[in-house]
């Protein structure tokens, strides 16, 4: 079934009428028009006798005006004369010679004479001041001259600026035209179209011709390529005599009003949706105004392509409240059309799910209308009765509140209790929302007494219809709440949109959503916390994270990196680090490899990089919830994999130790880590390396036991510490064919001779040249370029060894202000350490004072850039 579009009732008095289409005012014939037409006729006669004799006016023209003033029904006779008296005579209305014609010689007549008289103009054309420069010449008269002043009838060209054809315009001519023809009869319609169509002569004919008759498509296909065909009629009648998609790819803009709104829902129905959607997002002046017409237009279009529309310009006042509208009125096109955006981790993707949840939970027998499973996350679960013995904190009967509201908990999840056996009653899920607003102490009752998973679903389900509606700020609740009931999946749904938020203007949300992640603590939402802080693409956001987490840290008494320590999830893995998918008759293990990447391993022994889809022999219900939990795990894992490896790494430069205890726990028997920490060399701070094998103990190069003493510190060996020792181990892992998460045993290192540990300079950099990206890289990652306000130096790049002295790098020209684009290259001057970084060498110290791994990374670093 097709569905037709509506035009809304106010505005059918405004519309250009089309045959076939929505009826528009009712044009009555003025009876007194014919004689009041005559006079005017006789009065201009002289004129228009004087112009028809000019030499330069047209033959055909001044034939085609004798033949009117002789008798004869002419169309072009009848527009040249009423061109005449419009021009020349005071106080004319145009409709009343339109009126005339069709009293006098019928419908088929006026059409042609509208038509003609839109190419005639009066008088000399413009001249051309240079030609080729655009400059038109406008020749005026005072007043009477001799005879023939008054210049000829003629066509008019592409370079009349004004022209006196502009009167079937303006005065409504050709509008109240095309009202007449949509209501005439059949065969005297059909009749003027046959009759235009000989007087469709030029672009400007063309262009009212297919106005007046717009259900003549290839007339408008036509007029489209004419370069000028909105020169007599305005820009709306164009508009308004589009009737075909093709058509629609042709227009630029159209104006934002009611009668070119109805007339296009009239005339294309959905086809006009593009239009819509261009006037929603076009920037008006007074947009502001227009766009809540526009969407009125929108919402009487049965189509699904409104809701990526309606969702793109959600941020527009009122934008939300139209979303909510069309969706009421349009419920099966909104499901089809938001469920594949529904919760795919973008802004848009949250408020389609809001919307979808809201209208399945109103008509659950909506979703029959899609593929089974398309929309099932956001159905209603089967019912549960209702939990009798509720906390305290959910009893009585919750008071009204605006703050609530919005919030009805027959379109949210049902929340279960802890036995999942029942669920809350309406009351005391309002009661829930009231603690929520409120962000009250005695939700921890709520999270003892639930299920937390029906909880956080509950959580985020409140979320997305307060998103859905706008995000109010008023509410801004909703999103903290996420904080006090969500959970680790809270967490993974969360972080995208916060990554998103403040390229869409919404820092402040995406700020508040790191109070969220903060409060929820789980090692899931640190690690989140850890990768927005490093790896968010906005400045502002990664700040706020780095002051996050300091908190979170301070407030534990541990430093920020111990935090980080502390926080890497174990996503479910056993003790020796791997999963077991069951598939019911298949079993497989997922371990990882040197990134952490995970691989399967199938009961042969053969390793897969995924899991494989469940087979016809499979169990359905094992195998689709195995492969499931393979999917989140390769994403989960996927999330922190390269951070932990980078921050290992930095650990092993930075010079970072644990003891023997945290070690243990923190990195040898943790789940996921253990599979990096066993393909890396370990070194105590007396110097001893080992390794980790796979039963957690410890081996030396020799491959014999160690333990490390109680009181030692542990850290990963960077390869110029292995001193004598490093070829051994790059044999022993070549044997045991092991690969290395990071350079570590094949890292190029520097140390210095006995001579650079006694000097204050080191003479082997000093004239190297970086290129300006590399200098500028440098500054931004492990060197610094910030004096001792904090702000940016750019004369040197300087290092800290853990002791901290600083090996500093003194650059020409220097960087200063270049942050961004292309700069010139950076010479290296001098390079010494000392207390402090500056521009030049100051309260230096011998360089064999600086901790040499450092050294060897700076070193390594410049060489690297310079070559």
């Amino acid at each position: 079934m097709v569905e037709t579009v509506s035009v809304p009732v106010e505005w059918r008095e405004h519309i250009h009428p089309r045959r076939g289409g929505v009826a528009g005012p009712e044009v009555v014939l003025d009876e007194d028009a014919a004689p009041r037409a005559r006079e005017w006729e006789r009065a201009a006669r002289p004129i228009a006798e004087e112009m028809l004799e000019h030499e330069r006016t047209v033959p055909g023209l001044g034939k085609a005006v004798r033949a009117w003033l002789d008798g004869e029904p002419d169309p072009v006779g009848a527009a040249a004369v009423a061109t005449v008296a419009i021009k020349h005579l005071q106080g004319i209305e145009g409709a009343a010679f339109l009126d005339a014609w069709v009293l006098d010689h019928g419908l088929a007549f006026a059409a042609c004479a509208v038509t003609e008289a839109s190419s005639i103009t009066l008088g000399p054309p413009p001249r051309r001041v240079t030609r080729g420069t655009g400059i038109i010449e406008l020749v005026a008269h005072a007043g009477p001259g001799p005879r023939g002043w008054r210049g000829e009838i003629r066509r008019t060209t592409h370079d009349d600026h004004v022209t006196v054809s502009r009167w079937i315009a303006v005065d409504a001519v050709a509008k109240r035209l095309r009202a007449l023809l949509a209501e005439a009869p059949e065969d005297e319609y059909r009749d003027a179209v046959a009759r235009v169509s000989a007087h469709r002569g030029d672009d400007l004919r063309r262009c009212t011709a297919s106005y007046l008759l717009p259900t003549e498509t290839a007339w408008m296909d036509e007029s489209l390529n004419d370069p000028s065909s909105a020169r007599v009629l305005d820009h709306e009648h164009v508009v308004c005599s589009l009737s075909s998609a093709a058509h629609v790819e042709r227009i630029g803009w159209i104006p934002p009003a009611p009668a070119v709104l109805g007339t296009l829902l009239d005339g294309l129905g959905a086809d006009a949706l593009p239009l819509l959607d261009q006037a929603l997002r076009y920037p008006y002046s007074n947009a502001y105004e227009t766009r809540p017409t526009v969407r009125r237009a929108i919402l009487e279009v049965p189509d699904e392509r409104i809701f990526p529309t309606l969702l793109d310009r959600i941020g527009d006042k009122g934008g939300p409240a139209a979303l909510q509208e069309a969706a009421e009125r349009h419920p099966l096109h909104a499901l089809r059309a938001l469920a594949p955006q529904a919760d795919n981790g973008t802004t848009l993707g949250l408020r389609a799910a809001g919307l979808l949840r809201g209208l399945l939970y109103a008509e659950p027998s909506l979703a029959e209308a899609l593929p089974p499973g398309a929309v099932e996350a956001f159905l209603p679960r089967p019912a549960v009765p209702d939990g009798e013995e509720l906390p305290d904190v959910l009893t009585g009967r919750p008071a009204r509140s605006a703050k609530v509201d919005w919030a009805d908990p027959a379109l949210l999840p049902r929340i279960l209790t802890r036995d999942r056996d029942r669920a809350l009653p309406a009351s005391a899920t309002k009661c829930l929302l009231h603690l929520l607003a409120k962000k009250a102490p005695e939700v921890a009752a709520v999270r003892a007494f639930c299920d937390r998973h029906s909880l956080a679903e509950f959580s985020w389900a409140l979320f997305q219809r307060w998103y859905a509606l706008g995000s109010p700020s008023r509410h801004n609740w909703a999103l903290a709440q996420l904080g006090l009931i969500g959970d680790d999946t809270t967490v993974r749904r969360l972080s995208p949109l916060i990554r998103a938020w403040p390229g869409e203007s919404a820092a402040g949300r995406a700020v508040a959503a790191l109070d969220v992640l903060a409060a929820i603590g789980s090692d899931v939402a640190l690690t989140h916390l850890f990768e927005l802080a490093r790896r968010g693409k906005y400045k502002g956001l990664k700040g706020k994270a780095v002051q996050k987490i300091d908190e979170i840290a301070a407030a534990r008494g541990i430093t920020p990196d111990d935090l980080a320590d502390r926080a890497v999830p174990d996503f479910g893995l056993d003790a020796q680090g791997t999963l077991v998918l069951d598939y019911g008759p298949r079993r497989f293990t997922v371990t990882f490899d040197q990134q952490l990447a995970p691989l399967v391993v199938e009961p042969n022994g053969k390793v897969r990089k995924s899991a494989p889809k469940p087979g016809p022999k499979d169990d359905p219900a094992l195998a689709s919830a195995a492969h499931a939990l393979f999917t989140g795990l390769k994403k989960d894992v996927r999330t922190i994999a390269d951070q932990e490896i980078k921050r290992l790494e930095l650990a092993m430069i930075s010079r970072r130790s644990w003891t023997p205890d945290d070690f243990h726990a923190l990195f040898v028997t943790h789940p996921l880590l253990g599979h990096i920490v066993r393909r890396l060399v370990w070194i105590t701070d007396d110097g001893t390396s080992f390794r980790v094998a796979e039963d957690h103990t410890y081996a030396g190069v020799d491959d014999d036991l160690f333990t490390p003493a109680p009181d030692a510190r542990i850290g990963i060996a960077h390869p110029i510490l292995l001193e004598d020792d490093l070829a051994a181990w790059v044999e022993l892992f070549a044997d045991y064919e092991i690969l290395q998460p990071f350079e570590q045993l094949g890292r190029p290192f520097y140390r210095l001779t006995d001579d650079e540990r006694g000097a204050h300079r080191l003479a082997r950099v000093e004239g190297l040249v970086l290129p300006y990206g590399k200098a500028k890289g440098h500054s931004q990652g492990r060197w610094e370029s910030l004096d001792a306000r904090g702000e940016f130096a750019g004369g040197w790049l300087a290092r800290r060894d853990p002791a901290g002295l600083y090996v500093v790098a003194g650059l020409s020209p220097g960087l200063y202000y270049y942050m961004y684009g292309e700069g010139e290259d950076q010479k290296i001057n001098a390079l010494w350490a000392g207390p402090a970084p500056g521009h030049s060498p100051k309260d230096t110290v011998p360089l064999g004072e600086v901790d040499p791994v450092t050294m060897s990374e700076a070193v390594h670093d410049l060489v690297r850039s310079a070559s």
